[in-house]
């Protein structure tokens, strides 16, 4: 498979073609570095939902199996079907066309839940979740951060280069960028509340919190430090403004690059959540993340208009609700 290319006859090749969809029952897949969200469906009816921790292989390992079907068995017992009873299947993960071994690694394990199932980046997902069939660009700014370009029936990738080399404009990089900051804070090159904040956030002397990432860095633990950055520059915190700047351009330049090959562009993940990144781009059209698992819906039905994917997603919000109201999820 080519990593950063997708032709859309070949995802939807992979599956003998049935003008009648309710015949057949789908399961979707999304899954990114924070939450995994599945769904069951029969046609443009949704029949179940769940959703569990982080699938991103690449950082979390076997737990990312395990966080799989733990969303997959609760979409199944929501619907009251067996994962025998799915004819087709799509799972969108983070990981997936990172490199050629993360991809056959993620792939590996897909098939070992779904022996036919198509898999793909969940960047892809977003993409089809804000466009459909149509030319459009979606940026991912999650915990990781990726774009896809969809024009002409081809998907590209963009960004998606790592955490260590890359991800600039996501929760990871904020918190990386933080921590960082409040180091320097302590030597007393910059002014700024991060080193208490890190301490508070995290429960241990800064030395210590610094320490343990380094030895056992985990991209999650410290994405989740993001909020508390973003609200501290919202408090007129320097160096936390000085983050969140950093960030907004880099937003804006993916936004503008994707532009240049496409009028439609939407965004996803949780940073766009910040209202400093909503004022810089009022107009965006931003989705939720667990939203991105009708992207992948999307990828195993034909013909999908706009108006069937408002259905699809306030279904998505009514099974979601219930889920809620039912488990611990």
């Amino acid at each position: 498979m080519d990593l950063t290319s997708i032709n859309n006859k070949n995802i939807t090749s992979m599956f003998i073609k049935n003008d009648d969809t309710d015949l057949w029952k789908g399961l979707a897949v999304e899954g990114g570095g924070t939450k995994t969200t599945a769904v069951v469906f029969q046609g443009l009816e949704l029949l179940g939902f769940g959703s569990s921790g982080s699938s991103n292989f690449v950082e979390v390992g076997k737990r990312a199996e395990n966080a799989i079907e733990r969303a997959v068995r609760q979409a199944l017992r929501m619907a009251q079907l067996d994962l025998s009873d799915i004819d087709r299947a799509s799972f969108a993960l983070a990981g997936i066309g990172d490199s050629p071994r993360f991809t056959e690694i993620g792939e590996r394990m897909v098939k070992g839940i779904f022996r036919n199932a198509i898999v793909v980046n969940d960047g892809v997902a977003a993409c089809k979740l804000a466009h459909i069939d149509m030319d459009g660009g979606t940026l991912v700014a999650g915990t990781g951060n990726v774009a896809y370009i969809q024009k002409s029936g081809q998907m590209r990738r963009l960004a998606g280069w790592g955490w260590f080399f890359g991800d600039e404009g996501s929760a990871s990089y904020i918190g990386r960028k933080a921590l960082t900051m409040a180091t320097r804070a302590v030597d007393g090159l910059v002014e700024s509340r991060l080193p208490e904040e890190v301490e508070s956030f995290f429960g241990k002397p800064l030395r210590e919190v610094i320490e343990r990432f380094t030895r056992r860095p985990n991209k999650r633990a410290i994405a989740s430090f993001a909020r508390i950055v973003d609200g501290l520059a919202e408090r007129g915190d320097p160096a936390s403004i000085l983050i969140m700047n950093e960030v907004i351009e880099y937003l804006d330049s993916m936004l503008k690059r994707i532009k240049r090959e496409v009028d439609r562009v939407a965004g996803t993940g949780g940073v766009f959540k910040s209202r400093l990144v909503r004022r810089k781009f009022p107009d965006l059209t931003v989705y939720e993340s667990y939203q991105t698992v009708i992207g992948s819906v999307i990828l195993l039905l034909e013909n999908v208009t706009e108006e069937d994917r408002t259905q699809l997603l306030k279904q998505l919000d009514e099974l979601r609700g219930k889920s809620r109201r039912g488990s611990k999820f």
